[in-house]
């Protein structure tokens, strides 16, 4: 037993306790009585009428619910200081959920009488009380949230499962295999050959407990077997849990199985406890765990060999109590799932391997198939379509399906949905043909001299190599030329020549300048060097967006308070800085996690290159039926994968694909397609749009006008400096710059804000969805200013090239003002620019606007505000430039 001081310094943790004084705390504790409850029992069952409060002294305790066919679910832990029982006396019920010793317990119980005459008579435990059973309840609805999300994440990733009704009839389930192997009629022959396999599965590994792997090419039905010995081990009545390796990276993955450490007196969010502690007395299995890191299966075979793991930041030992079924993808190469899973784990597998046969390799399985699928998408899309003609049947039997059933059930789902009622299906079966472009777009790589450079050893090696170059030469004119602006060739490279270049780029390149970017070659470089294997940092993945908007607005406030466009050195500085930045993050982190989630650089570029006319885009229909290795993301031993960590079957915009090619060159299907389009649909159609991004379009289209300003008017902020001296502020161009910056974004801001919540009520939608998207919308018209402002610096000042370069070779240059264009040709120019981005941004926003329509119908009154404000802004865009 704790004796009186250790009890209260134990209380102190406690969050009844914390704000308590110590000779309050005594006085309550002699109302108590000591309980102690050995490792295993139970403090009280679901459904008792126990009617006491307890704090946990010392010792852990677990709170389950019971649930339909005897199961329990598990819902939190409380540790020392923590609490639990009092909803029962607060309810005047029974208690809801199971109270069981993880370790051995020691207790202070309250009666219900002593609870609500003492604890609740103190006005801080009451208010504590409250708020620890307020967490509880957002805990709770935020579990309930999860747990839809997983149900519906569950039956999308399960749409092309077969069902029991298929397998052997409709009597087939595990409790089926088992009965037949009780009679001997195991090697019975059933119906079908993939029921047969699922069977021999079940006979071989349901009397254990001990990992399995199961392999297989994709689409053969290993994750149908998985479950099915589930069903048919002693965990079949325990939960069931798939866990795709390929949807987290190491970090994430440890804390998805063996959770984080929480605090020891807060309620438990279930969500907090890893897959291995949720699922106890059920089967985890790991899908595509080929795609493990090394040392993560090094833990894995540790863990299963003790028996034991520990949460993540935490020390504590958790019993492992999960059965493990491991399931790799099966490649000439991967037979055995040796190549890629590590040998120490493999041994732990070996003589619990099985291998699901492919379609090919059971033909006779296909009419039924067929059979099966007709019936099922006929019912699902309310037609009547039962048969295919004779010879498509032939053609399905002679193919090889390198898909499975996967692909199989996509052909026929395909084929219903264009098919005609009573008619045997023909001409809408399509075996392994990719999508052709559509009426909008053309695939760049059908012409042979771009795929050939696209493809070729040099690209993009050579023109990176050659622009870092350009840049290391710029960077030495810019700290070691000439002072005066216009004579410094590197000022001249930077202002006049190269940003302008890289923004009319967004345009017809998309990010093609990030796969080129001379301001990565340093980290390029040092990564073929220290070749780090480190992940992206949670932290930086997840406000990546934010972080980037941010910087992208301190390097315009930069740029334009200071006039970097006239100061080579506060130029030089910045490049440096970036290139620096790039350095440091290569060598520590794989791939290009600067120029991914952090460059601000990279953030102009990803926006600006949403409405290009170029996109990479992948074959939906390929990569999901045909490809199974999908180098072009993980890459191989000869090949690097995407440097910017996504699956090109995952990309829907040119946000995050800067064009280097290299799934192009991975890719042995000709599945990815560099399309020329003339409508960027992904404006409207964007999966997953960020109020990050709009935040930042909508800063772009306010930082515009102090450019503008600065380019057109060089005297405004001196006189703005004076205007605010005159009112008592300091005599400070910088500051006065600062106001003006920063206000017209705040003013702009704003404005989004409450167009976004007008649209909200007119669209019947909630005002952070309609505020992530309207502001792609105005990326056209904000590209189009951009372009138009530029246009005039580079041939304005075009001319400074040659007198810069003949000042280098001192022959001394003409520092004219000879254009290269006269100034009427440039407006029409810039005014074709600025309302061709209107027009689109106009069409865009539209269509944003039906996508955001939930309960009425669109009309051309709801496109009025929206509308308007795009028009004053082009005309207020082109006036100034």
């Amino acid at each position: 037993m704790l004796e009186q001081d250790a009890l209260i310094q134990s209380l102190d943790t406690s969050v009844l306790f914390k704000d308590v004084s110590a000779e309050e705390v005594e006085r309550i504790i002699t109302f108590a009585h000591w309980r102690t409850v050995e490792q295993g029992q139970y403090v009280y069952r679901q459904g008792d009428n126990d009617c006491h409060f307890y704090i946990v002294a010392h010792g852990e305790a677990e709170l389950t619910m019971n649930v339909a066919g005897g199961e329990q679910f598990l819902i939190g832990h409380i540790g020392p200081g923590g609490h639990f029982g009092e909803t029962a006396l607060l309810t005047n019920s029974s208690n809801s959920l199971n109270a069981r010793a993880l370790t051995s317990l020691s207790l202070l119980c309250f009666d219900a009488d002593t609870f609500n005459s003492v604890l609740l008579a103190n006005h801080i435990i009451q208010r504590q009380l409250s708020i620890a059973l307020a967490r509880r309840l957002r805990f709770s609805f935020h579990d309930h949230a999860k747990a839809l999300t997983r149900a519906k994440s569950n039956r999308k990733s399960s749409e092309h499962s077969l069902d029991p009704t298929f397998l052997s009839g409709p009597t087939f389930s595990a409790e089926t295999a088992k009965l037949s192997m009780a009679r001997g009629l195991e090697d019975q022959p059933t119906e079908s050959t993939i029921a047969r396999q699922i069977m021999t599965a079940v006979r071989r590994f349901s009397s254990t407990l001990d990992p399995v792997l199961i392999t297989g090419e994709t689409g053969t039905g290993r994750r149908m077997a998985a479950y099915e010995i589930h069903q048919a081990s002693a965990y079949r009545s325990g939960p069931y849990l798939e866990v795709d390796i390929r949807n987290f990276d190491s970090g994430q993955l440890e804390v998805e199985l063996f959770g984080y450490e929480r605090d020891s007196f807060a309620f438990s969010q279930i969500d907090q406890l890893g897959a291995f502690e949720r699922l106890q007395d059920g089967t985890v299995v790991l899908y595509n765990a080929e795609n493990m890191e090394p040392d993560f299966q090094r833990q894995l075979v540790s863990i299963i060999k003790k028996g034991f793991f520990s949460k993540v930041a935490g020390d504590s030992k958790v019993a492992l109590r999960s059965r493990l079924i491991l399931i790799c993808k099966d490649t000439p190469r991967l037979q055995d799932g040796h190549n890629r899973l590590l040998p120490s784990l493999y041994a732990l597998v070996a003589n619990q391997h099985f291998r699901m046969t492919p379609l090919r390799g059971h033909r006779r399985d296909i009419p039924r198939l067929v059979q099966y699928y007709l019936k099922r998408y006929s019912l699902q899309y309310g037609k009547t379509i039962n048969q295919v003609d004779d010879q498509t049947l032939g053609k399905f039997m002679n193919y090889d399906w390198p898909g499975n059933l996967t692909e199989m059930a996509s052909v026929l789902q395909r084929a219903v949905i264009l098919g005609s009622n009573n008619e045997p299906l023909s001409s809408q079966i399509l075996l392994g043909v990719p999508r052709s472009e559509g009426k909008w777009e053309f695939n760049l790589l059908r012409l042979h001299g771009i795929r050939t450079f696209i493809t070729g050893r040099l690209f993009p090696e050579l023109p990176r190599a050659l622009v870092g170059v350009g840049l290391t030469l710029v960077l030495i004119a810019l700290f070691f030329g000439p002072a005066n602006a216009e004579k410094n060739i590197g000022l001249t490279l930077s202002w006049v020549v190269g940003w302008p270049l890289l923004i009319f780029s967004f345009f017809f390149l998309a990010r093609t300048w990030c796969s080129v970017c001379g301001l990565s070659v340093p980290g390029w470089l040092a990564q073929t060097v220290f070749r780090p294997e480190r992940p992206t940092p949670q932290f930086i993945r997840k406000y990546s967006g934010w972080i980037m908007t941010l910087l992208c607005i301190l390097l315009f406030w930069i740029e334009t308070t200071w006039n970097a466009y006239k100061s080579p050195h506060l130029t030089a500085w910045i490049i440096s800085i970036i290139t620096l930045s790039s350095l440091f993050f290569s060598m520590f982190f794989k791939r290009r996690v600067w120029c991914r989630y952090l460059c601000p650089l990279g953030a102009i570029n990803a926006i600006f290159a949403m409405p290009s006319i170029l996109e990479l885009r992948s074959n939906t229909h390929m990569c999901m039926n045909r490809c199974s290795d999908h180098v072009c993301y993980t890459g191989d031993d000869g090949a690097a994968g995407c440097p910017m960590f996504r699956h090109p079957f995952l990309v829907d915009n040119n946000r995050d694909c800067i064009l280097c090619g290299q799934c192009i060159k991975n890719c042995k299907l000709d599945s990815i397609h560099l399309n020329l389009r003339l409508a960027p649909q992904e404006l409207w159609n964007l999966q997953s749009p960020r109020l990050e991004d709009s935040f930042l379009v909508v800063s772009l289209a306010a930082i515009f006008y102090p450019f503008a300003i600065n380019q057109k008017y060089p005297g405004f902020v001196e006189s703005w400096s004076e205007t605010l001296h005159a009112i008592g502020l300091p005599h400070s161009p910088a500051l006065a710059s600062s106001i003006f910056f920063f206000g017209c974004i705040i003013i702009y801001l704003s404005g989004y804000a409450m167009m976004s919540q007008i649209m909200a009520r007119i669209t019947g939608n909630s005002w952070k969805a309609t505020a992530s998207i309207l502001g792609y919308g105005m990326i056209p018209l904000v590209l189009g200013a951009f372009m138009a402002a530029h246009l005039e610096i580079f041939v304005g000042s075009l001319q400074l090239l040659p007198a810069n370069i003949l000042d280098i070779i001192g022959i001394g240059g003409d520092y004219g003002s000879n254009r290269i264009m006269n100034r009427d040709a440039t407006f029409v120019l810039q005014a074709i620019t600025v309302f061709g981005g209107l027009i689109a941004a106009l069409y865009a926003s539209q269509r944003i606007i039906k996508r955001l329509l939930i309960a009425r119908q669109y009309s051309l009154k709801m496109f009025a505000v929206s509308a308007f404000l795009l028009c004053l802004s082009a005309v207020a865009y082109l006036w100034l430039v």
